[in-house]
């Protein structure tokens, strides 16, 4: 054919296709839409952009002196499922604030799903695998702050972060919950806010003895030393002939025929108020006043199955007797002349009970292990000033405050550096100390003093001992231990004067992790 044919009849296909597409074109123009039909029509956009300004009412730092700092937020408007391991997390190493520690530094870090329920001791379960869940982050995004918002010439940004309008997952720092403080799992080093919820959790105390002038714990002679009253009758030839009815003072001594006196192990359970973990490079967690209560701590059988008279069978103390006691003194000159010691043992039912403890609670961070991320979950941020981020927990006392400087650590104010911040308390579960509380020389001394104060007041509960006739008075001065019946209620002594511990680095039964992989790997 022809080229110059050929070329004329693609030219006039070419006319006659455009001819009809302009004519389908009239026939199906664009309508225009009324105000109200508009509103009738309903869409979602994929991605939004919003703005606070410096002095916006929405603004957080709008009552800070001078501020001038707008915020800029880019979101993505969707349901994002994500189950991840990062085996190394760390943010703001070295730089300005020097070689060395990182603002933040995890080991181990792993995201997925929230359990589908607890088991007895809080640690999660997961009925298919945790592997198999994912973590749904809600409308995730992306904030500016941004200074001099409204001067193209001077406008510098501030501060970016990263989160979601709602977090709904399960994070895990660390492989192993060890009971001691890890310095290759877990959470190193966090600059960030942490709310943790209250809680409650029961801990165990560590058997040990009482009155020694030596023992594995280092105590010394004066230290647990015990001194009171007792009300002391003596008499002869079936109590005809009354020998002694005295008060007398004693006061135990450590020599080497003292055993001293079976403090048992005990379960303690006490409240834990919320608290904050707030700062810069932080490594632990530190809570203070603690408040609890041991209802009572047998110091002899006392019936049970779980204080039987085997535990205290080897049990006394020497005390040294004088007539120094307020009140009766019929007989005790006698009495210490003939018996100027004795051997000292407490009678079954004794007891020491209503013991107020005041305990501080410092706890490496790298031993936190579960973190449930519910509601607003939380944020990444890096900022080159201090910032108070839209949305971020300011406590009611610090609202209406001019200066960041000002506030509480109750309010997340992001400092410089990376920044990581958790909206929502923390809930941690019921806290099992699974190591026993060593009660020191230290506390045994505070008990040793409050018992003393109890025991140096006349009255009902005052210890009594008695030779009636001539069998026991030859049993008396022949050193067989008297025996005595001590209830200490050391409830009023230590109400406002408790005796204090502190508990460091405790393993807590619920922050077992549960590894985020097929099979039997721990990290994947």
């Amino acid at each position: 054919m022809n080229k110059k044919i050929s070329i004329k009849i693609l030219q006039s296909l070419f006319l006659l296709t455009g001819s009809m597409a302009i004519a389908e074109a009239e026939q199906i123009k664009l309508q225009e839409m009324t105000d109200s039909e508009m509103s009738n029509v309903n869409g979602q956009a994929l991605m939004s952009l919003s703005y606070i300004a410096p002095k916006d009412t929405a603004n957080p730092m709008k009552n800070i002196t001078d501020n001038n700092v707008g915020f800029y937020k880019l979101g993505l408007e969707a349901e994002l499922e994500l189950n991840a391991n990062i085996k190394n997390l760390q943010l703001g190493c070295g730089g300005s604030n020097g070689a060395g520690a990182c603002d933040i530094d995890i080991k181990n870090l792993a995201l997925s799903g929230l359990p589908d329920s607890y088991d007895a001791d809080g640690v999660p379960v997961y009925k298919d695998g945790r592997p198999s869940t994912s973590g749904k982050i809600t409308n995730p995004f992306m904030e500016f702050a941004i200074s001099n918002p409204n001067s193209a010439s001077t406008r510098e940004m501030k501060g970016i972060r990263f989160s979601a309008e709602k977090i709904s997952a399960l994070l895990t720092a660390g492989l192993q919950n060890d009971s001691t403080p890890s310095t290759t799992d877990g959470i190193q080093r966090l600059s960030g806010f942490m709310q943790i919820a209250g809680t409650t959790g029961t801990a165990r105390t560590k058997e040990t003895k009482f009155g020694l002038v030596s023992n594995e714990l280092g105590a010394s002679a004066n230290d647990q030393q015990l001194q009171g009253y007792a009300d002391l009758h003596v008499c002869a030839i079936f109590c005809i002939i009354p020998i002694a009815d005295t008060n007398i003072r004693f006061v135990s001594r450590t020599g080497s025929d003292s055993t001293g006196i079976t403090v048992p192990s005990v379960a303690a359970n006490f409240k834990l108020d919320p608290f904050v973990v707030n700062g810069k490079r932080k490594t632990q967690a530190e809570i203070y006043n603690i408040k609890t209560k041991l209802e009572t701590i047998p110091i002899a059988a006392n019936g049970s199955s779980e204080f039987p008279s085997s535990m205290f069978a080897k049990d006394q103390l020497r005390v040294d007797l004088f007539c120094d006691a307020p009140g009766k003194s019929y007989g005790c000159g006698l009495v210490t002349a003939l018996k100027p010691n004795a051997k000292f043992k407490m009678a079954d039912g004794s007891a020491i009970n209503n013991l107020n403890l005041n305990i501080d609670f410092t706890q490496s961070l790298s031993m936190f292990h579960n973190i449930p991320l519910t509601g607003t979950g939380g944020y990444l941020s890096l900022q080159s000033i201090p910032l108070l981020w839209p949305g971020a927990k300011v406590a009611s006392g610090d609202a209406n405050k001019n200066s960041l400087t000002g506030m509480t650590e109750s309010t997340d104010v992001a400092q410089t550096g990376w920044w990581m911040s958790f909206n929502e308390p923390v809930q941690l579960g019921k806290l099992n100390v699974t190591q026993p509380i060593i009660l020191d020389n230290n506390i045994l001394k505070q008990v040793a003093e409050r018992v003393t104060e109890t025991l140096l007041v006349l009255g009902p509960n005052t210890p009594k001992a008695e030779a009636n006739g001539l069998g026991e008075l030859i049993s008396l001065l022949a050193d067989q231990p008297l025996s005595s019946k001590v209830v200490a209620d050391l409830d009023s002594a230590t109400k406002n004067n408790p005796v204090y511990f502190k508990l460091q680095n405790q393993q807590l039964g619920n922050q077992n992790v549960v590894s985020n992989c097929y099979g039997s790997l721990k990290f994947c």
